[in-house]
């Protein structure tokens, strides 16, 4: 036994002696002494105590005295509250608890003190329960570990909730070896692919983006690689759909609690559309400006020759007043739309009844007829000005005059075009004036309608009124004021976009290379320009084998496929008769002469000029 039991005076407690102890406490008093547990032993009808060093600082100054005392008399402040416990373990039950931070903060312990407390009686050779053993673990280490692993659950849990309700999506790199750890749901939206398509080798990542764009993109994750924080922007191509985005990615370090950059963080945004808005909105001000100034052109053409003819200053008010508003009608027609046509009807009616006191002063008659803009604007200006002379002069200033309008369309030289007749009747004489001016009206008649609308025009003032016959092909024309707005733009992928490309469909093509972002590339720009890109092959088995499996109809092969030029895939290719394409980094030297028919393109591979050769392949 310890040196502690045998210094003790035993004769001094209800125990007696060591050497008249039952066996069964010196079994258990052995067990004690040898834990490195905290370890108490309560024993007899009094529940003498006996304990272990491990068991000193839970005594704190009630050491020693407390050895071999009655539990009551070692523990007197706690004793109401253990004395139930105790009584449960001498009827023979094992009572185990954690903590009683209560307890223990009497003695000094702190509050955030665990323990774990187990009671297990101690039989004597009779069977009968003579003592307890208290086993007591502090507990602080496990409880705190439970909380913090309970905290990181729910930070976690966090954390997911936040990666997957964001619309950006939120990536983590190894920073060692840049490979993918962690890809939030939302990269499915803006990638076009599954989250997991990314993890693992970089590679994965980079082959979405755009040639051009890769190397800027790779550059900026070394940074944030190296502690600094990149904020760039690069086109991918979307897998999904085929089409061109632009992604905005924020990359940053992580750092492990040495303070080195353990991992590479990101958000990926898809900022396609607004890109796309600022552009348009560039586009918007230019063709704003290009329209004010061709507004300003046609008011200050009016207003020079409405000057020029006008007899007085209200009546100078009043031609350009009327002119004005004619404009506006017209430009109200053209604009509900972007550049539609308008119909001849609506534009005859709105200025004749706008001028006449009755209906009975007008009649007009044709069929349906869609004017273009540029037509619609022109004739509604030239309408408004014999309308405002029939007014003034003619069939309209009298109470019984009449203004007869007739249009008709006709087919001439294999183009339709429109006869448009304006007739007045029952106009009041006109005194003799000298020469006839040539008004604004009659030049817009006689000179701009032929002019810009590619026919005739006349007009006569007869006595009984003003007489105008047009002539002029039934032609597309953008307004001057073009009040189309302008396509948004869209977004190109550099050498992947395929647009104006040759047409590759139904083409079955294979592309064997090993350098992994020429391979996925190529297969890309081949995809885009609608080939059916049966396999990428890294090696020649895998090529042997998926000849075998896809029948394509042409292979893109490279020369060198890991250890050196090999022909053997050129030679097999040759005798089945499928045509291939050479794409190689050697000199034309390095390529036997057997094989100097076939096409071959330099590396790096412009991918237009290989959509190109497929297609004449």
């Amino acid at each position: 036994m310890g040196a502690r039991i045998r210094a003790f005076d035993w004769s001094r407690t209800p125990l007696g002696p060591v050497a008249h102890w039952p066996q069964s406490l010196r079994t258990s008093v052995d067990l004690m002494l040898g834990s490195g547990h905290a370890m108490q032993i309560a024993w007899g009808p009094e529940r003498t105590i006996l304990y272990n060093d491990a068991y000193v600082p839970m005594l704190g100054a009630r050491h020693p005295d407390a050895l071999g005392l009655p539990f009551r008399e070692a523990w007197p402040d706690i004793w109401g509250e253990i004395e139930p416990l105790v009584a449960q373990v001498f009827a023979g039950r094992t009572v185990r608890f954690e903590d009683m931070p209560l307890l223990m903060t009497r003695h000094g312990y702190p509050e955030e003190t665990w323990w774990n407390f187990s009671y297990s009686p101690v039989r004597d050779e009779s069977g009968a329960v003579a003592g307890l053993l208290n086993v007591t673990v502090d507990a602080t280490p496990k409880v705190w570990a439970a909380r913090a692993e309970a905290a990181l659950r729910e930070s976690e849990a966090r954390f997911q909730q936040f990666a997957t309700a964001a619309s950006a999506a939120l990536w983590i790199r190894n920073a060692d070896t840049l490979a993918m750890e962690y890809v939030s749901p939302a990269m499915r939206d803006i990638y076009g692919v599954e989250p997991s398509a990314f993890l693992g080798d970089i590679k994965h990542w980079a082959s979405a983006i755009v040639p051009e764009d890769r190397d800027v993109a790779m550059k900026h994750i070394e940074r944030a690689r190296e502690g600094e924080a990149a904020v760039h922007e690069f086109r991918i191509q979307r897998p999904s759909d085929g089409s061109f985005r632009w992604i905005r990615d924020t990359d940053f370090a992580l750092y492990d609690e040495e303070g080195r950059v353990q991992r590479v963080g990101g958000i990926a945004e898809d900022v396609t559309e607004a890109k796309l808005a600022v552009e348009h909105q560039a586009v918007l001000l230019s063709e704003l400006q290009h329209r004010v100034r061709n507004i300003m052109a046609i008011i200050r053409s009016i207003t020079a020759r409405t000057a020029e003819r006008a007899e007085s200053v209200p009546d100078y008010a009043r031609l350009m007043a009327g002119r004005l508003m004619a404009l506006t009608r017209v430009q109200a027609l053209l604009t509900r739309k972007a550049n539609v046509e308008v119909d001849l009807g609506t534009i005859v009616r709105d200025e004749v009844d706008a001028q006449a006191n009755h209906d009975g002063q007008y009649e007009l008659s044709g069929p349906d007829v869609a004017l273009s803009p540029k037509a619609g604007e022109i004739l509604t200006l030239a309408i408004h000005e014999l309308a405002t002379n029939a007014l003034k002069y003619g069939a309209l200033s009298a109470p019984h005059g009449k203004v007869t309008v007739r249009w008709e369309t006709f087919e001439k030289r294999g183009v339709p075009w429109l006869r448009f007749d304006w007739t007045e009747e029952g106009a009041p004489p006109r005194a003799a004036s000298g020469p006839r001016r040539h008004g604004f009206g009659s030049e817009l008649i006689e000179a701009r309608i032929p002019y810009e609308l590619g026919g005739v025009g006349r007009l006569v003032l007869s006595p009984g009124g003003a007489r105008c016959h047009l002539e002029f092909p039934l032609r597309d024309g953008a307004s001057i004021l073009e009040t189309g707005a302008p396509q948004r733009t869209t977004v190109f992928g550099g050498a992947l976009d395929m647009s104006g490309e040759p047409d590759l469909k139904g083409r079955k093509v294979l592309v064997v290379e090993d350098d992994y972002y020429m391979a996925s590339d190529a297969a890309r720009a081949l995809q885009g320009a609608g080939a059916a890109v049966v396999g990428v092959c890294p090696t020649e088995d895998a090529a042997l084998a998926a000849l075998d499996r896809e029948h394509p109809e042409l292979v893109v092969l490279d020369i060198n496929l890991g250890p050196g030029a090999s022909f053997k895939l050129a030679a097999l290719l040759k005798e089945r008769g499928i045509p291939f394409i050479f794409v190689t980094g050697y000199d034309e030297q390095a390529i036997p002469s057997e094989f100097d028919a076939v096409p071959r393109l330099q590396k790096p591979v412009d991918l237009r000029a290989l959509v190109r050769t497929v297609a004449a392949g």
